[in-house]
């Protein structure tokens, strides 16, 4: 657990407050546990402040205490914060605030950590991901404040570590995925790349083909290869047969599973060692021994 009574250049960057905070700050005491996929936070603040948060490198839920804040996003209109309300920022969106409360509550969340469980749920989201600010509804926020009150005092445990630490988090980020939903944008707005990855997603249990990606993003089938390499550090190709891969993954872990042969055929895999030996290389386990653990 890290106290700190000084707001340095680590906070600032942490809360993408480099332009600095205006007004009084008459008390300042901040404490934070957790690791790198979630971490808990809280502060003291006596005074009223205004700024504007930059970029993050983290999504951040937060809720005061008491007093009242305001939060702006950008292109958007002010929202009020209120009292014992989570709110979610986005860690791509800027932020104008105001705020007069002494208690802040926050929980922070990597940007890999909410990728990884919305696609555990089948969801892509091309460029950054984005949440709505405010939950999705009343229901959802009451089980956000129960997981909440149920996982707050073992995140800042620092005890808890490997498997047990893992399954905390994803129990948190899944939370967070049922509260406030995520913005997917529309195929007008993406960038070539991104539309072949938007395909690759939506249909990745078709038999897509080079030309059915190229022609998705409006490219050549050179520019297409080379945009990818750039982007993704990979071939259009490769990048779909993970894409199916982790389909696999998913569907072996599902309850309902009962063959691997089937599930690979479904995300068209018909050369069934060669997909074996691929997964292993990918998962560090064979298909079979994910679909057995599940099992049991």
């Amino acid at each position: 657990m890290a106290i700190s009574e000084h707001r340095g250049a680590e906070l600032e960057e942490a809360y993408g407050l480099t332009d600095g905070v205006e007004g009084s700050l008459d008390q300042f005491q901040y404490v934070s546990a957790g690791d790198a996929d979630v971490s808990m936070r809280g502060a003291v603040v006596a005074g009223t402040r205004t700024g504007r948060m930059q970029r993050r490198p983290q999504h951040i839920v937060f809720w005061i205490g008491d007093g009242s804040a305001t939060i702006t996003p950008e292109s958007a209109a002010a929202m009020t914060v209120v009292p014992g309300r989570p709110m979610f920022l986005s860690s791509s969106v800027l932020y104008d605030f105001t705020a007069d409360t002494r208690k802040v509550s926050m929980l922070h969340l990597s940007n890999r950590l909410l990728r990884q469980h919305l696609g555990n749920r089948g969801i892509y989201v091309p460029g950054p991901v984005v949440f709505d600010e405010q939950p999705a509804d009343l229901d959802a926020l009451r089980r956000l404040r129960e997981e909440l009150r149920r996982s707050t005092p073992d995140l800042v445990d620092e005890s808890i570590e490997g498997a047990a630490r893992t399954m905390l988090n994803a129990r948190v980020a899944d939370s967070i995925i049922d509260t406030f939903r995520v913005r997917v944008p529309s195929s007008d707005t993406l960038t070539p790349v991104a539309r072949a990855v938007d395909l690759m997603h939506r249909e990745a249990c078709s038999p897509l083909a080079l030309r059915d990606l190229v022609a998705a993003s409006g490219l050549s089938a050179r520019g297409l290869q080379g945009a990818f390499a750039r982007v993704h550090g990979m071939t259009p190709l490769q990048y779909l047969r993970n894409v199916r891969l982790n389909g696999v993954r998913r569907d072996l872990q599902d309850e309902a599973a009962t063959s691997v042969a089937d599930i690979a055929r479904r995300w068209q895999f018909h050369h069934l060692g060669r997909f074996a030996r691929t997964y292993a290389d990918r998962f560090g386990e064979p298909p079979s021994q994910t679909l057995r653990r599940r099992q049991h």
